[in-house]
């Protein structure tokens, strides 16, 4: 029988239906089927028309529910068909909503699917790819399945996607299954609409003809019009019970228990309501279905975005999370948790920014960001702003999605938002399903973090390959703590040569000292950590490292206790620049921009340039200056990273321990010119000065020091602009702060107020926000209207990072060579006071 593409085919049949089933003859009136594109779907013409109906045949975008309505049909068929049903079924899904409960509906394969989608449950990768497979079928022996034998129904399979059982709508109840707990069949609690997922109407099918007798015999729209479907007024109690029926409807009245569900997640509802893990996987898979069905949000746009590179760069999670191993203290993994289902609120209000980078800044190897919105009160954009919030530090902490990952949405995600790594929980997932998700997390250059709770969930992640296993003490079934639970797979985790780390109700010390004489490298904090007055305190008490310790590394690089460095801007001549060297300045400045009275020609530029660095390490060493070993020690040693300008200070110290370095002055110039001027003089610093360049600019003079100027208004007020940019990690490494002026920016020899350069220094909202966070001191050039006689006060008041002069060491427009050497002097002085 042929199918036209277009229009519909009215099937005559003259073959007797068979006495079979429970069916004592077909309803009067049209069967409708509505064909998915699918070649299976004649053989499912045959077996109705066998069974006596009088078929009329719908390609699923060539009808309209009015034509269908007008053929007043007696019932509905959906056939299968290829893709998926929310967008590939056409008309289906109308058309099950439309006549629910009016006539019969049977769903066959992609019909199964779509009167799930119809009710709002989550259809989804099987965990297997199946193409003429046979399975047994266990069944209700109601429904389709009224006088089938207990045993010996078989199915043939041909799917990849199947109904997500913990999503399970409240209409439907699973009717049969496989014996791996892959939903074979569902049916609605009062209408009279039943489906398979399976082909009844394959040749290798046992069962296959009498559901379609069955199917046949059922009249009107519900079930207590049809008795000899055997669906009673108790089975219809039975199933309305439970909020998320799972075989409701067995047979012999007892609630059947589906240790798999769909080949995705374990342990469908153990109870009337399922586990609290059962429940939170449920949300997330309607969760997910949600977000993809936004525009712009697909799987399809998630691809794309990373084959364009918009994910941030990533680091090695399992490097990080060992990276002081070697001194014998633990990975800290800090958790930002707003609230969690055993403990309620733990603070709704956190910022996920700024607690990350508390966190940082207290010794944390990871940042694990809670997304899950319902239950623990997250989100993917908490996971950004954690993500971004450290992104500039040099040695940032990894960040971990930390959610109940069910699909590889959910990683593709994760990446995109900056993550290095996320949590697969074994307990939700079947084996195949954890490789999948596993294998692509990898393939996004992330290695997982997964976790167990018990001997077999241990063995599964070992021979899974994974190389970064945490035990959660916590059983995500019931969230009762057992802090026994990491020290019981120790010994299994040692064997298999994984990183264990310990999560969950980890609370000080104690806990941690005692996991790591078990092998453990690294420990989960999450609620005791948020709820911690001192987030560095509790950190590094869990590191074992004194409050000596905590308190030495809260300003790394600060400019105290090494005094501020001497800048000596406006350098024409080689005399000049060489007499300031040899008094000790460590930065020379000449001006790049062209019109300034002081403004130097590059072949002159090259000239001092030459002369100052063939001077002698010992003539231009500064007091000021850090040793460079001792940096690089200072660094190798810390605990906390450095923050982006913390470290410029360190790097800037160190470079003008050698040699003066040189810093060329440049102002509204093209960027092509100044990057081409940079390379060509062999610049050690960049000044910019003027307000055409983007604060971008500093990105794209690789391998120099940027120093931007900002300019102080009128009144020594700060303007909104001001503070915006001038602490924006990432861009300039030193901010230089000058006196605004008339037609112009600074250069004027005009002092500002020094206590709004000591406010910007000293400015930094984050203890404000989280309690207990290390505080850091910005690095400020201070500049305008220095001079030997005023430094002093200058640097009393300030704490400058830096002095910068031009117009103060001069006399009649010219730099004055005795004058040089009073400010260097007066500011070395001064510092050594300070």
């Amino acid at each position: 029988m042929s199918v036209p593409a277009e229009g519909l085919v009215s099937v005559a049949s003259n073959v007797q239906p068979q006495a079979i089933g429970t069916g004592s003859r077909a309803a009067k009136g049209k069967t409708v089927l509505i064909d998915n594109y699918d070649s299976f779907t004649y053989n499912v013409v045959q077996f109705l028309a066998e069974a006596g109906a009088d078929l009329v045949v719908y390609r699923n975008d060539k009808v309209t529910l009015e034509e269908i309505e007008a053929l007043k049909p007696a019932n509905i068929v959906i056939s299968p068909g290829p893709g998926h049903p929310l967008h590939d079924s056409g008309i289906s899904i109308p058309c099950i909503k439309h006549f629910a409960g009016k006539i019969p509906i049977l769903g066959v394969c992609m019909g199964l699917q779509s009167i799930y989608s119809a009710y709002t449950g989550v259809v989804e990768f099987a965990g297997e790819i199946v193409h003429g497979k046979t399975s047994e079928i266990a069944h209700d022996a109601k429904g389709l399945y009224a006088g089938l034998p207990a045993h010996g129904v078989i199915g043939t399979r041909y799917h990849s996607l199947a109904a997500q059982l913990p999503s399970l709508p409240k209409e439907l109840v699973v009717t049969s299954k496989t014996a791996s707990g892959v939903v074979m069949g569902i049916r609605h609690t009062r209408y009279t609409v039943e489906a398979v997922q399976y082909h009844p109407e394959s040749i290798l099918s046992v069962g296959g003809r009498e559901m379609m007798v069955n199917f046949l015999s059922w009249t009107g729209g519900t079930w207590d019009a049809n008795p000899q479907a055997k669906v009673d007024a108790a089975a219809i109690e039975r199933a309305e019970s439970t909020t998320e029926p799972v075989l409701a409807m067995a047979a012999d009245g007892a609630t059947a228990n589906a240790s798999t569900s769909n080949g995705h997640a374990p342990a469908a509802a153990t109870g009337s309501v399922g586990t609290i893990l059962e429940r939170i996987h449920v949300q997330r898979l309607k969760d997910i279905a949600a977000t993809k069905a936004i525009p712009g949000f697909s799987q399809r746009d998630l691809d794309i975005s990373l084959s364009l590179h918009l994910a941030p760069p990533l680091i090695n999670f399992p490097e990080r999370l060992l990276r002081h191993a070697s001194r014998g203290l633990p990975g800290v993994m800090a958790e930002m948790k707003r609230a969690s289902p055993s403990k309620g609120d733990i603070d709704p209000t956190a910022h996920a920014g700024a607690q990350a980078l508390a966190y940082a800044r207290g010794g944390a190897s990871v940042i694990s960001v809670l997304t899950e919105p319902k239950w623990f009160k997250g989100s993917v954009h908490d996971l950004s702003l954690a993500r971004r919030a450290v992104d500039n530090l040099p040695d940032r902490p990894a960040i971990l999605r930390k959610d109940f990952i069910v699909d590889t949405y959910q990683i593709a995600e994760a990446r995109l938002a900056g993550a290095d790594t996320v949590l697969l929980i074994v307990a939700m997932l079947t084996d195949e399903h954890l490789k999948q998700l596993y294998d692509y997390s990898v393939s996004l250059g992330m290695e997982p973090l997964v976790e167990v709770n018990n001997p077999d969930e241990m063995a599964r992640a070992i021979r899974l390959g994974a190389k970064v296993v945490g035990v959660n003490n916590r059983n995500l079934h019931d969230f009762n703590v057992d802090m026994e639970t990491t020290s019981r797979l120790a010994d299994a985790a040692s064997k298999g040569g994984v990183i264990l780390c310990a999560l969950s109700g980890i609370s000080g010390r104690s806990d941690v000292a005692k996991y790591l004489n078990e092998g453990v490298g690294a420990v989960l904090v999450g609620e005791a950590l948020m709820r911690a007055k001192d987030k560095r305190a509790f950190i590094h008490d869990l590191l074992g490292l004194p409050s000596a310790s905590s308190a030495a590394e809260t300003v790394p690089g600060s400019v105290v206790g090494h005094g501020s460095l001497v800048k000596i801007c406006g350098l024409s001549t080689v005399e000049a620049a060489v007499t300031a060297a040899e008094a000790g300045a460590d930065m020379l400045g000449m001006i790049l921009a062209p019109g300034t009275k002081r403004t130097v020609q590059l072949d002159t530029a090259a000239e001092i340039i030459k002369a100052v660095r063939s001077l002698p390490a010992s003539a231009s060493a500064s007091s000021a200056s850090l040793d460079a070993e001792a940096v690089a020690g200072s660094i190798e040693e810390g605990v906390t990273p450095e923050d982006w300008f913390s470290l410029t200070v360190k790097k800037l110290r160190s470079r003008a321990g050698r040699r003066p370095l040189v810093v060329g002055v440049f102002r509204d110039q093209p960027l092509a010119e100044v990057a081409s001027t940079a390379e060509r003089l062999d610049l050690d610093v960049v000044q910019l000065h003027g307000r055409s360049e983007g604060i971008e600019w500093a990105k794209f003079l690789p391998g120099r020091l940027v120093i931007r100027v900002f300019s102080v208004g009128p009144g020594a007020q700060i303007g909104r602009d001001l503070l915006r940019d001038v602490s924006r990690p990432g861009y300039h490494h030193i901010a230089a702060l000058d006196t605004a002026a008339a037609g112009g920016d600074g250069g004027t020899g005009v002092s500002f107020d020094w206590s709004v350069a000591k406010q910007i220094r000293d400015a930094d909202a984050l203890p404000d926000v989280v309690g207990g966070s290390a505080s850091r001191h910005m690095p400020v050039l201070l500049a305008g209207g220095l001079t030997a006689e005023n430094v002093a006060e200058a640097i009393k008041v300030a704490q400058p990072f830096a002095v910068d002069t031009s117009s103060g060491v001069e006399t009649d427009g010219k730099k004055d060579l005795a004058k040089i050497k009073e400010f260097v002097s007066a500011a070395r002085a001064a510092s050594i006071q300070s």
